[in-house]
């Protein structure tokens, strides 16, 4: 999952929203509110149509996707990867024991971690250590 996101308020401008696509390389925005609770998802199509529709002063929370589904940090990739293709979410959001964000999945994430998975050397797995001076 990705843990260092940029997240928007639900109260935040789209211009605010444009601000932080440009300053990053994610896709996907999560919608975090004050308690740090997700709130919704604004993905990179989803903040150029508020842009055309509904013009830069227009808040996140019209724009974004309310219908995230939510796991917990505990639970396996294969549930993650269900959600995303069942319910055809723009991401889902791993929740900590508080039921605050702590990441999010996406279907690039996904993709980029089974590239590293293949391009590891054999008998080596995500989150190997490598040997001490080497």
């Amino acid at each position: 999952m990705m843990t260092q996101i940029a997240r928007l308020a639900p109260q935040a401008h789209i211009d605010e929203a444009v601000d932080t696509l440009l300053k990053t390389s994610q896709s996907e925005f999560p919608v975090v509110d004050a308690d740090g609770r997700l709130a919704g998802v604004l993905s990179r199509a989803g903040l150029i149509r508020a842009i055309k529709e509904l013009g830069p002063d227009a808040r996140v929370a019209d724009a974004m996707t309310t219908d995230v589904p939510t796991i917990s940090h505990r639970a396996c990739l294969e549930e993650a990867v269900t959600l995303l293709l069942g319910k055809q979410a723009p991401a889902v959001g791993v929740l900590d024991p508080a039921g605050k964000l702590a990441g999010l999945i996406t279907s690039e994430t996904i993709g980029e971690m089974l590239m590293v998975r293949e391009a590891l050397p054999p008998g080596a797995h995500i989150g190997w250590i490598r040997p001490a001076g080497a």
